[in-house]
């Protein structure tokens, strides 16, 4: 009897190394850093349609936050980064800006001068809302609105964590 707990407790104790390992290994990355950016529109400003999380990458949802603009306003830059797309998007103006740590984020419908590769600081202006081109569609139903995402690494998130107004969730291991 006693050789069959000392197995037993032997077994036990090594699936416990094994699973403790097994959890180092497929940790996930790192935090995201939260430190608030600035929105992208100049005060005030106001929240018309909030983040949605789709239930895959091709079903419905809504892919980032819509703020209430009007034609023309400013568009600025929520932190430093740098231009990674500019143009057209089914008929829609976008601008793409990669940020530190594997963030992007893209604002449309925005017109812009500025170019691929050009660096952009906090608070800089990017371009101002403007309409699309030939057959364009609103983003929002009712009024001109500026539609904001953020990702990491190329992830969809809600961009009110990085401007601070939710922290992201993160799962903690079961403890009895």
């Amino acid at each position: 009897m006693m050789k069959r707990v000392s197995i037993f407790t032997v077994t036990a104790l090594i699936s416990m190394v094994g699973l403790t390992w097994l959890q180092g290994a497929f940790a996930l990355e790192p935090e995201l850093e939260v430190k608030p950016w600035n929105p992208p529109l100049d005060a005030p400003i106001k929240l018309v349609n909030q983040y949605r999380q789709p239930n895959s990458d091709y079903s419905a949802g809504h892919r980032g936050i819509d703020y209430l603009a009007i034609e023309n306003q400013r568009v600025l830059s929520p932190a430093d980064g740098q231009v990674s797309f500019v143009g057209l998007v089914v008929n829609r103006n976008l601008i793409s800006i990669r940020h530190q740590n594997g963030l992007q984020t893209e604002y449309e419908p925005v017109c812009s001068e500025l170019k691929i590769g050009q660096p952009v600081s906090r608070g800089q202006q990017l371009g101002w809302l403007c309409q699309g081109k030939g057959n364009y569609d609103p983003h929002c139903d009712s009024a001109d609105c500026l539609h904001f995402s953020l990702r990491k690494n190329g992830a969809y998130l809600s961009p009110l964590v990085q401007l601070g107004g939710m922290n992201p969730s993160r799962l903690l291991p079961f403890e009895n």
